[in-house]
Order: C-alpha cells, then sequence, then structure tokens
C-alpha cells in the first residue's frame, strides 16, 4: 500500500553565502560552544554532504536521536544550522530536515577577509587595464606597420605572392591577445608568489 505523505523533497540549499566569524566578536563564543564537541563538528560536516533528519544523522554519526537533537540545538542556536525542509516518515510523523545555514565557516582574527580581497581585486582590475591599453597600443602598431607598401625597384617581382610583413604573426589582434595572454599570466605569477 503506497503512502498518502510524501516521504522525501528536495530542500533548497541553493544562494547560500559563507559565514565569516571574527574571533574577536560576541558571536565567536557561540560558535566555539557549538563546535566544541567532536559530535556537533561531525554533524556539521554531515549536513555539508547532504541535508538530513536527525534520525538519519544520529545513524550517520553512531549516536542516539536525543544526542543529535541536543547538538542540533545548540547549532541552530549558533546559525550555523537551520531546518530548510519536513519530510514524512512510513507511520506519517514529521521529521525536521537540517541543513547548514550557510554554504561554508570561516573562522578569521584580524582585518574582514572580503576588505583584503576587494583590495586585491581592485589591484588586478587596475593592472588588468593597463593591460589592454598596452594591447591596444600593440594593436595600433602592428596594423599602422601592415598599411605600408613595399618599395618598388628593379629587383622586386610585383607579378609574384605579396612578400614582407603579412600573415598570421602580424596580425593586430593576434599581437594584442599575445601581449595581453603573457601580461595577465605574468600578473597571475606574482599574485600566487605573493601569497605563498
Amino acid at each position: 500500500m503506497r503512502s498518502i505523505f510524501p516521504l522525501r523533497s528536495e530542500p533548497d540549499v541553493d544562494d547560500r553565502e559563507p559565514k565569516l566569524v571574527n574571533l574577536a566578536e560576541a558571536d565567536a563564543d557561540e560558535v566555539f560552544d557549538a563546535l566544541g564537541s567532536e559530535t556537533a563538528r561531525s554533524l556539521l560536516l554531515e549536513l555539508h554532504d547532504e541535508p538530513r533528519p536527525a534520525s538519519e544523522l544520529a545513524e550517520a554519526v553512531d549516536t542516539s536521536v536525543q544526542n543529535v537533537q541536543y547538538h542540533l540545538t545548540k547549532l541552530e542556536a549558533a546559525d550555523l544550522v537551520e531546518g530548510v525542509d519536513t519530510w514524512y516518515s512510513e507511520s506519517g510523523s514529521e521529521m525536521t530536515v537540517y541543513a547548514p545555514a550557510d554554504e561554508s565557516l570561516v573562522l578569521f582574527a584580524g582585518e574582514d577577509p572580503k576588505s583584503s580581497l576587494r583590495r586585491l581585486l581592485e589591484r588586478l582590475v587596475g593592472a588588468a587595464g593597463a593591460l589592454a591599453v598596452g594591447a591596444v597600443a600593440v594593436a595600433l602598431a602592428v596594423g599602422g606597420r601592415e598599411g605600408t607598401e613595399p618599395t618598388v625597384n628593379a629587383t622586386t617581382n610585383m607579378s609574384g605572392p605579396p612578400v614582407g610583413p603579412t600573415g598570421a604573426g602580424t596580425d593586430p589582434l593576434v599581437a594584442a591577445g599575445a601581449f595581453l595572454a603573457g601580461g595577465l599570466f605574468v600578473l597571475a605569477v606574482l599574485v600566487v608568489v605573493e601569497r605563498l
């Protein structure tokens, strides 16, 4: 016999942002308190893999449902997990499905990671803009050189194919693209070296 209750639906856990917790702020105490046990950390890791009700979490971390409920309450109070859906058991009882409240959890001390990332992007955009201007200058220089006609003298063969600075090697777009790609590669290397 088929159940009249939908057993499972897919919880909506898209469009989540990372949670940034500054160690100097008061909410850091709540986060550390909630994550103070290995069971709580295991539950949070399991929920990052897949949203689940307490009964499935109890199976996954090999503990009782009551212990899972205790830790989920603490994790909810710290805004680390939330109920995202309701499933129904085969007997028809409701089960809250839990998922992480955020995409990831980042604990930091010192400067806000968002502002340092913003500064890095500003520097990169400025450098990329300078490279773009340089690429345009290279394209104009190569394009101006292409329009020159070879001088005709007694040894020039006008009936054969043109000889001189033509072809893919002097195409202004190819030259500008090569200049820009090389510059971006150097920028990427500099960023990686600076971060090491």
